[in-house]
Parts: structure tokens; sequence; C-alpha cells
């Protein structure tokens, strides 16, 4: 123990300095290797799960043999086949646009509705502002004039923006002057 003391005290800042760094040198070489593993594994668990969710699609041609395709009756049969193949297939994507729809869109559209709504709170309090500072500072009553008017386009360009935001899961097309895509917002 006397002996660890003594290195210590005899050990200038530099050296000191110099082992510290050496020590983060191999921390950090520590940490990347633990970073490019769970990278690996995380790409190879996702490669397994897709793998594994599509693995229990065939293609329905590989189950007939060539002598039943070329006879009439195999024709028919095989239509059927098919048929049934697209009932299954279309089924399937009705459910993945359910899906697409319920998940991202409503989410997306209550962000951006309540992020408009506090656009309007922002703007009101711009707007009390304004007012207050216009009544303070004398000579600055074109203030409240000037910026009232923008205020309230902004306010009614915001409102637009809410009321078509409610309109995105309807089947109504977007008008042509759609706030969304106007140079000010």
């Amino acid at each position: 123990m006397s002996e660890d003391k003594e290195n210590e005290t005899s050990l200038t800042p530099e050296q000191r300095l110099d082992i510290i760094e050496n020590k983060v040198g191999k921390n950090r070489i520590i940490l990347w290797s633990v970073a490019l593993f769970l990278v690996i594994l995380i790409s190879a668990s996702i490669t397994a799960l897709l793998i594994f969710s599509f693995s229990g699609q065939t293609a329905p041609a590989s189950e007939y043999s060539d002598a039943t395709t070329h006879t009439l009756e195999g024709q028919a049969e095989l239509l059927e086949q098919y048929d049934i193949r697209l009932a299954e297939l279309s089924s399937m994507l009705k459910v993945y646009d359910l899906r697409i729809q319920n998940n991202a869109n409503s989410t997306i559209q209550k962000i951006l509705i309540e992020q408009e709504q506090a656009k309007q709170s922002f703007m009101e309090t711009v707007r009390a502002s304004i007012y207050d500072l216009a009544h303070m500072v004398p000579g600055s009553r074109s203030w409240l004039e000037l910026y009232s008017e923008q205020l309230d386009t902004a306010a009614a360009n915001s409102q637009q923006r809410i009321e078509q935001l409610k309109l995105l899961n309807s089947t109504e097309p977007v008008g042509e002057n759609d706030p969304f895509f106007e140079e000010e917002f």
C-alpha cells in the first residue's frame, strides 16, 4: 500500500494524464466494439424476422406439374387456385392499408393539430404583448395596426390548416388553396 502511494506521488501531472488517456482509449475501443456487436445483432434479428414473415408465402405455380397445366381441366383448376390466391392477397392488402391509415395518419394529424393550436396560442400572446407595448411607448400606435393585420392573417392561415388536417381522414380532395402549400405560414 505504501509503495502505491509513493508511486502515485512520484508521478508528474503529465504522466498521470498519459495514464488516464490510455485508459480512456481502451474504454473507447471496448465501447465501439460493443456498439458494433449490437448493430450486427439488430440487423441479423431484423433479417431473420423478415425471412420468417415471408417464408410462408409460396408461388402457386410451383405446386402444379406440367401435365396438369396442359389439360383444359388443369387450366381451369389452376385458374381457380389463382383466383383464391388473389382474394387472399387482396384481403391482406386491405388489412395493410387499414394499418397504415390508422397508425401513421391519425398520429401525425393529432401532432400537427396540437402544433397549430400552440401557434395560435403564441400568436395571441404576441398580440397582447404588442398591445401592451403600443400603450407604453409613445407614437407606436402604428405597430399595433401593422402587426395586428399580420397576426390576423397568420391566425386565419393556421385555422385553415387545422381544418385541412381534420379533413385528412375523409375522402374529400385537398383544395387548390391549401395552406400547407402556401409560401407563408
